[in-house]
């Protein structure tokens, strides 16, 4: 006698993938606009807020590891071709923020807000903390924390305030990705 087993079986629902694939790059591109003209003009103490730390972080909480990851090397080798960075520490440490999100997508609820805050404040710390060290590492400058942490600080706030102005939005919008890929997801039991 064979024993079950249930095994969670994922069929890729290629449409909604599709689909979502192209709204999350409207998403970016809004993004991107808010990131290079909007936000320059109302810094909190000289820094703007890094939107796509909040966006990798949105797609893996409520999308999946695949798209998280994919989005994350899209978006990060976008920026770093486009501000003329080192190419590949931004792609990494987004994928390592999607690849998180998932993580906290087990440990805390996407319903409330304290806990998206919570996310978005270690995701924040994860992405620009990482950056830093592996650009004083490539580029051999010295660290000077002090500067570092006045900086992280500011952006932090900025990007919680962010977070809890649009937590609505986010949370619809996360939502309804979530439906939309998860919805041909089935677990079956196989004799």
């Amino acid at each position: 006698m064979k024993k079950l087993k249930n095994k969670r079986r994922t069929k890729l629902n290629i449409p909604a993938l599709i689909l979502i694939s192209i709204i999350l790059f409207l998403v970016f591109a809004l993004l991107y606009f808010l990131q290079t003209n909007i936000f320059p003009l109302i810094p909190i103490s000289g820094i703007t807020p890094n939107l796509f730390v909040i966006f990798i972080l949105i797609i893996g909480l409520f999308g999946n590891n695949f798209l998280a990851i994919l989005f994350g090397i899209i978006t990060g080798m976008f920026i770093d071709l486009t501000y003329n960075e080192i190419v590949g520490i931004t792609p990494a440490m987004l994928c390592l923020v999607g690849f998180i999100a998932t993580w906290f997508d087990s440990l805390w609820s996407k319903d409330e807000k304290i806990s998206i805050i919570i996310m978005v404040a270690l995701s924040t710390f994860i992405f620009e903390l990482g950056s830093y060290f592996i650009k004083s590492i490539t580029l051999d400058f010295e660290i000077e924390l002090g500067v570092f942490f006045k900086i992280l600080f500011w952006e932090e706030i900025y990007n919680i305030l962010l977070t809890i102005i649009f937590f609505g939005l986010i949370k619809k919008l996360g939502y309804m990705m979530e439906r939309k890929l998860k919805r041909s997801n089935m677990y079956s039991v196989e004799l």
